[in-house]
Parts: structure tokens; sequence; C-alpha cells
């Protein structure tokens, strides 16, 4: 274990910086990157330099830079290995242009040794909670793979950033954020299992008040979180349970998603057993830990496993699971920042203090015409019809806008502000995507706003419970119920109750718009669509209502494996299609 020990205690960063500069050579259609390695402000001797696409290895000197001289023009990614620490990857994308040296730095802070002794696993356990907020963020999770490539989010043409390219299936194993998300997820994986291997060593010292196996609990939900990401997003990730590392040979983990999920279930089951039953929602109780359990199962029974058994594997969770929690009064009352100590409904969220440092940046990446200061995420079109399927809203659209679903005017911003001034937006296409705020709406002093992000809320179980039930027993009372509540809350009466005496198909299609409108921008949508293998309908028909289209494959409801591992990994297999 003290292999890996030291580097998931720090927080790793890269300093990298391009310098132009033009060569003194004759015009020729190639270039140079000349990269520089440092390790504690020294040269990272003996480091390994490569790049995708492929040109050729070099070696670290007593200089600390390596160049990569005359080749092609083009995207690259430079991707550095230390010799102290070979099983993790450094890299940095640079776009080589003619007759051009581009320098690259890469300012990687020395290692410390530290030895089981020194762990302090309180803090250690503080950190693993605290690193969910660079994956469960605004302009991350949310938006890189949540709602969008869906029927509720698109990027904005006019962005400039990987947004547009995600959201087009435009993507391939050497994209940048594919590496950077798999890469952020085992960073963080790497700490649960150190968390793990520690309590696990019974002459370890551990100072908690708490005792080791709700410790080890707690890393484990953890764990299975953040697999339960890597398998939704990349489908077939490498499966580590230890921090321990075999140098002897190439890494050779599991791959295979069976047996993952199969790790998630054990994670789970064991954090149910030694969780609290309370707990503050920022942090895992038995509750939190069954519903994710209950998620994973829905999830292996729709596409691609199919295993229809966890329907109701599902349902006993979920059957638990019922009337432990309870929905909010008001739907608005949900997202408004100032309810998030006294909110009843949440089972665990991500918190964010609105720190620099720690900032959901909600309404910079999504939120109305003038507040929104990269509008990176625009509605598809057609979205706004859902809450009322008998108004199509048209240019110019009258005010005030009367729909009884209340869910409507929380999830979509009609109106812009601008200074003081708040102007109704006749043209549905100046319609923004909108969800947590602060105040009433609309509002002059709409500002942009740090959130918590509910990662599980009770009006999921809601739907959930009555997905499952539909699917094991049909359209029974206990489904209506669960769903009724939902809409109830949604409407503020029992008018618009789900009408009685469906199939079980007609009720699956409320589910699936119920979904849609409940959970929007929430990060669910794409995992429902591919689960219930709707994902491609769904970009049929955008593709065929929309001036442009998406280069969906059907191979692409999941990631490539991110060249990045395939490179360092001989071992790893890459996802079929890519």
């Amino acid at each position: 274990m003290k292999n890996f020990i030291q580097y998931i205690l720090i927080v790793f960063f890269l300093n990298a910086c391009s310098d132009d500069t033009t060569a003194e050579v004759e015009e020729i259609d190639s270039g140079n990157i000349e990269v520089t390695v440092l390790l504690g402000g020294e040269a990272a001797i003996d480091a390994v330099v490569t790049t995708n696409p492929e040109t050729k290895t070099l070696i670290v000197g007593e200089s600390g830079a390596v160049v990569f001289d005359n080749i092609d023009l083009g995207n690259y990614v430079v991707n550095v290995v230390l010799n102290q620490n070979p099983d993790f990857i450094y890299f940095q994308e640079v776009i080589l242009t003619k007759n051009v040296t581009e320098k690259i730095i890469f300012n990687i802070p020395e290692i410390p040794v530290v030895t089981e002794q020194d762990l302090d696993i309180d803090f250690l356990l503080n950190q693993s909670y605290q690193n969910l907020q660079s994956i469960f963020n605004a302009d991350a999770y949310l938006s890189y793979w949540g709602d969008t490539g869906s029927d509720i989010l698109k990027a904005n043409p006019s962005f400039d950033g990987n947004l547009i390219d995600l959201d087009a299936y435009s993507f391939n194993a050497q994209s940048t954020i594919v590496n950077q998300v798999w890469a952020e997820h085992y960073i963080q994986i790497r700490g649960t299992n150190l968390g793990i291997d520690y309590l696990l060593g019974p002459s370890n010292v551990v100072t908690s008040d708490v005792n080791r196996e709700e410790l080890e609990a707690h890393f484990k939900f953890l764990r299975s979180l953040l697999y339960f990401n890597l398998i939704k997003i990349y489908g077939n990730p490498l499966l580590s349970i230890t921090a321990e590392i075999d140098l002897s040979g190439p890494p050779n983990y599991p791959q295979n998603p069976n047996t993952t999920y199969a790790q998630i279930e054990e994670d789970l089951l064991y954090a149910i057993e030694n969780l609290p039953v309370s707990n503050s929602n920022d942090r895992a109780n038995q509750w939190s830990a069954r519903f994710l359990l209950a998620k994973v199962y829905m999830t292996m029974a729709g596409f691609p496993l199919n295993e229809f058994s966890k329907y109701g594997s599902a349902l006993e969770q979920l059957r638990i699971l019922q009337g432990q929690y309870e929905l909010m009064t008001d739907y608005n009352s949900v997202f408004n920042v100032e309810n998030e100590a006294s909110n009843s409904e949440i089972l665990f969220k991500i918190t964010f203090d609105g720190g620099e440092d720690s900032k959901s940046a909600i309404n910079d990446y999504w939120g109305p015409l003038g507040i929104s200061s990269k509008d990176a995420l625009l509605l598809v079109s057609g979205f706004e019809n859902s809450f009322n399927s008998s108004l199509s809203f048209e240019n110019p659209v009258s005010f005030p806008i009367e729909i009884e679903d209340n869910r409507f005017k929380n999830s979509i911003a009609t109106f812009s502000i601008f200074g003081n001034s708040v102007v109704n937006e006749e043209n549905p296409k100046n319609w923004r995507p909108l969800k947590w705020y602060n105040g009433e709406l609309p509002d002059a002093n709409f500002v942009s706003t740090s959130f918590d992000y509910p990662v599980l809320r009770y009006a999921d179980v809601l739907l959930l419970l009555a997905e499952a039930e539909n699917e094991v027993n049909g359209p029974t009372s206990l489904a209506y119920a669960a769903i009724n509540q939902v809409r109830e809350r949604a409407f503020g009466n029992t008018e618009n109750d789900v009408p009685g005496n469906l199939n079980k198909d007609q009720f699956f299609n409320i589910i699936y718009l119920e979904r849609k409108l409940e959970l929007c921008f929430e990060g669910h949508r794409r995992d429902d669509l591919v689960r219930w293998n709707k994902l491609q309908d769904v970009i049929d028909n955008f593709n065929s209502t929309n001036d442009f289209s998406k280069d969906y494959q059907p191979h692409e409801y999941v990631w490539p494996i991110p060249q990045s591992e395939i490179d360092l990994n001989p071992n790893a297999i890459q996802n079929p299609g890519y």
C-alpha cells in the first residue's frame, strides 16, 4: 500500500503554459512541442513523455525538458508518467500550428512519503466527501453527462467549449474531457480504497469517535457512487478495490460490468448494515445507501444488461424507503437556496459553500438571459410544451402564461434580467433552463448563486417506486399512490392525478413524462433514456425537428475507454465501436 498512499492525500495540479515562439527555420508544415517536467521544482528525471496521436516516446533527463521536433501539425495530448508514480498519468492538450514551438510545463508537487501511521482517517473521509464537488457540479457532471444530448438540454452553438462536441456525440478516446472525467473518478476512488485498506489494518490508529465499521461504510458508499457513475458513463470501467499496486507487470484490473455491479452491490449492502440510521444529508446514512442500491438495481434491470429480475430487488428497497422522507409542500421551495438547511426531501446532497473554490456556478452556465455569464445550455425545442400538451408556444407569446403545473415556472425562465429590469421574453427561443434560485421569480434581484446539488431526493424515490411496481405487478394502487403524490405537489390538487384503468404500457408512458418534468436539469434524463433504451428514438426525433443533427451512433450511449488508459494499460479493453 505504501507505493500508492502518498499520491491520494494531496491535490495534484498542473501549471501549464504555452509560449508561441516562431521557429527560425524555413516554411514547413510541421512544428515542435517542448515539454518541461518538474517534480517539486526539480527535473523529473526518467519521466516518460508521449503524445496522442503517437509520435515518439521521450525520457526526461537532467534538464527536465524534451522536444518533439518536426512533427505533423494538429491537436495533441501530451502525456507524462512519473517513474515515482507509474500508475497515474498527467496530460495536457496542445494545438500545434505551422512553424511554431509550443512550450508546455508540467509543474508537479513533490510527492511526500506518508506511512500508514501518518494517515488522518477523519481528514481523508472529509476530503472524500468534499472532493465530490469536482464531479457533481453545474459545469461538470450535470452538463457533460446528465441532461445534454437528450430531449431536455442542448449546447448553445455560440458557447466555446467541449460541451458542443459532447452534445453532438462528437467525441472519441482521445477527447480531453473523456480522459479527464475518467482520471478524476479514479483519483477519488483511490482515496476511498486507501481509507478502506487503512481501516482493515487492525494496528493502524483510528482517532475518530465512530467505529471502524461505520467509517468503512462511508468509504464504501462513496466508492459505490463513483463506480456507479463510471459504469453509466463508460459502460465497462476497470475495477480497483485496493490501494495496493502490483508493480511486477502491466496493470491487470477486472473489467466486466457484472463484476463491477457485484462490487457496487456488496459495498452498498455493507453501507446499509453499518451506516447510521440518520445523519445530516451531506453525509450518507442507511436510507441514502438503500436508495442508491435501488437505483443500481433499476439500472441493471434496464438496457444494456436487461436483468429484469432486478426490478423486484429495487422494489424491495423502495418499499422500505416509502414514508421515511417527505416532499416539500411547494415544488419551488425544493430548489430555493434559502431552504437548503431545512429541506425535508433530500436524502443525500453535495454541499457547496459558495466560495470561489467550491461554487456550483449553476447560473454561470444556465439561467435567465442577462444573468448567465456563459449561457452554455439551451432548452431543446418543444420541452417547454411538455408541461401542458394542449399548449404550443410560438413567437410572440402572450403574458401572463397560465400553466397549472407549477414546475413550469421553476424550470423555465420565460424572462430576462438586465440591470434592474425584468422583461418577459415573447420569443420562446430566448427562454432558458432554470432550477436553483433565491427569492421570488421573476425578480430583478435574481443573482448567480451557488447551490447544494441533490444527488438523491424523495420525489425520485416515489417515481422509481411507481416504475418498479408497474414493471413487477402492473399499475397497482401502490404505483398510482406514489406517482400521484408527486403530481399533487406539482399541481396543488388531486384533479390532475393519473387516470385509472391504465395498462402497463400506458402507465409507463406517464412515468416517462413525469420523470422528465420532475427531475429536469438534475442530471437524470440521459441515464433514464439509456436504461429504457429510448435514447436513439429521442435523438432521431431531435434530428428530424432541428436545423442541425447530432451524429449519434448506437454504441455512443457510453463513452469510450480513454486513450490514456489504453496507452498505460495494455490489458484494458476498448468499448465496441470505438
